[in-house]
């Protein structure tokens, strides 16, 4: 019965509610669920099947940029899917590059899979502790 009356009044509430609501708490919802300790933000180093090796950096927003022995050489946003890491590059004409993480070892590392098979060796680095 109280199962019951939750549901009814739910659908009430989503009966009377205006259109534009729902999205917002659910913007709201994926920001509070972005704050946690799993968000993209922060910097990682990756090292390639030809041991050539980059630094990504993740901002808040989830722009990112790529540089190789300290010159950027991509940019553009990355987001997180249920299975994959897709990174859009800004660069004209490209598509996005989907990878799927492996498991983690032991040193926090993992092995991530490109959808071509490509593979990189990637490590996030830990963050550095703010002066109060």
């Amino acid at each position: 019965m109280k199962k019951l009356i939750l549901i009814a009044s739910c659908v009430s509430l989503a009966a009377c509610s205006q259109g534009d609501a729902p999205a917002e708490a659910d913007k709201e919802m994926m920001a509070a669920e972005t704050t946690t300790e799993d968000t993209l933000e922060g910097t990682y180093d990756a090292t390639g099947a030809d041991g050539v090796s980059s630094v990504t950096t993740v901002d808040a927003e989830g722009n990112y940029t790529v540089s190789v022995d300290g010159a950027e050489v991509e940019a553009g946003t990355v987001v997180e899917t249920a299975t994959q890491t897709c990174f859009n590059s800004a660069e004209e004409g490209s598509a996005p590059k989907c990878w799927t993480d492996g498991e983690p070892a032991e040193d926090g590392s993992w092995v991530a899979t490109s959808d071509d098979g490509e593979t990189m060796t990637i490590k996030k680095r830990a963050e550095k502790a703010v002066a109060e």
